[in-house]
C-alpha cells in the first residue's frame, strides 16, 4: 500500500532522517520502534504530506502520497483539543479543517464516537475527558474520514494502565479494518497488535525484528540438566558458537547454524549428562530491540 524509498529528512542543517527505505503492505499493522529522538515522529510527518522531505520517494498504492491526504487518518502526538469545546464540536472543527462536507457529518460523527466507545458523549466538554476518552476522542478525529491508512504517534504512552487498557483493545478492533502504522517505545504494548515492527535509529532503518526471530530461533537452545557438568569443557562443542551459564544446572547454547534438538540430546546422553528440559530458546521483542537499538 505505502512505499518509503532513500527517504533524506533535514532540519536547521541537521540530518534527520538518512536513507530511509521500508513498505507496508495492505491491511497490516507495523511498529515504528526506536528510542526518543530516532526520527519517528519527523517520518510520520514527511508521509502524511506535513513535512516535505529533501530526497526520496513516497508512494501510496504507486501514486505520489500528495495525491491521497484523504485517504490517510493521523493522530499526531499532542492533538490540539480545545478544552472548551465538546466532543462533537471538535470532531467537526477537524473534520472541517480536512475538507469534510458539511452533510458528512450528520450521523457519522456519532457513529464515530460509538465506535471509539464514547458514545453519548457528543455534549462532553473535553476539559471533563480523561486521559483515555482525550485519547480515543483524537483516535475519532483519525478515522472521522474513514480513511486506508491510519497513522498512530505513540498513541498510549502517556496514559495510565486504564486508558492504556482501552486504547489498545480500540487499536485491535480498527486493525481488523484498516491498514495501521504506530510509531511507540512501549514494546509490551506494540506486541498485543502489531503484525511486525521496523527499528529506527538516528534517522535510519536498523532492521526488521522479525526477520532477526526467525533467523535466530533454531539457533539458540535452552537446556536443564539434573546434573552440573564439572567444567565448561564438557560442555564444548564444535556446533556451539557460544556457551552461556544462566545457573549451575541451566546453559543457553548458540549455534553457528541451526541447531538438532535430537543431536543435542544424544550428545549430552553419551556425555553422561541428564538432561531434564530442552527446547529452542525464544528470545524477546524486547531483547532484540535493545540489542539493535544499543550502542555497544
Amino acid at each position: 500500500m505505502i512505499t518509503v524509498e532513500k527517504l533524506h529528512k533535514t532540519i536547521k542543517k541537521r540530518k534527520i532522517l538518512s536513507d530511509v527505505t521500508f513498505s507496508v503492505a495492505d491491511g497490516e499493522c507495523v511498529g515504528l520502534l526506536g528510542p526518543n529522538g530516532a526520527g519517528k515522529t519527523t517520518l510520520l510527518k514527511c508521509m502524511t504530506g506535513i513535512l516535505q522531505h529533501e530526497q526520496g520517494d513516497i508512494t501510496f498504492n504507486s501514486n505520489p502520497i500528495v495525491q491521497h491526504k484523504k485517504n490517510i487518518g493521523y493522530l499526531s502526538q499532542h492533538t490540539d483539543f480545545k478544552p472548551w469545546m465538546t466532543c462533537e464540536e471538535s470532531l467537526f472543527f477537524f473534520g472541517k479543517l480536512s475538507g469534510l462536507d458539511k452533510t458528512f457529518f450528520k450521523g457519522n460523527i456519532s457513529a464515530v464516537l460509538e465506535e471509539v466507545g464514547l458514545k453519548d458523549k457528543e455534549n462532553y466538554k473535553v476539559e471533563q475527558l480523561s486521559g483515555g476518552m482525550k485519547q480515543r476522542l483524537g483516535i475519532a478525529q483519525a478515522i472521522l474520514h474513514q480513511p486506508l491508512l491510519l497513522i498512530l504517534d505513540e498513541p498510549v504512552s502517556a496514559l495510565d494502565p486504564i486508558g492504556r487498557n482501552e486504547v489498545k483493545k480500540l487499536i485491535a478492533r480498527l486493525k481488523k479494518q484498516t491498514t495501521i502504522i504506530i510509531s511507540t517505545h512501549i514494546l509490551d504494548d506494540a506486541s498485543e497488535f502489531c503484525d511486525r515492527y521496523i527499528i529506527i535509529k538516528d534517522g535510519m532503518i536498523v532492521g526488521n525484528i522479525n526477520d532477526v526471530l526467525q533467523k535466530s530461533y533454531r539457533k539458540q537452545i535452552l537446556v536443564k540438566t539434573g546434573n552440573v557438568p564439572q567444567t565448561s569443557e564438557a560442555l564444548k562443542s564444535s556446533e556451539f558458537e557460544h556457551v552461556e551459564w544462566l545457573s549451575p544446572n541451566t546453559f543457553l547454547l548458540t549455534g553457528a547454524e541451526e541447531l538438532d534438538l535430537k543431536k543435542v540430546v544424544n550428545d549430552f546422553a553419551a556425555k553422561e549428562m541428564d538432561i531434564t528440559s530442552i527446547a529452542f530458546y525464544e528470545r524477546g521483542i524486547e531483547e532484540i530491540f535493545l540489542e539493535m537499538v544499543s550502542d555497544t
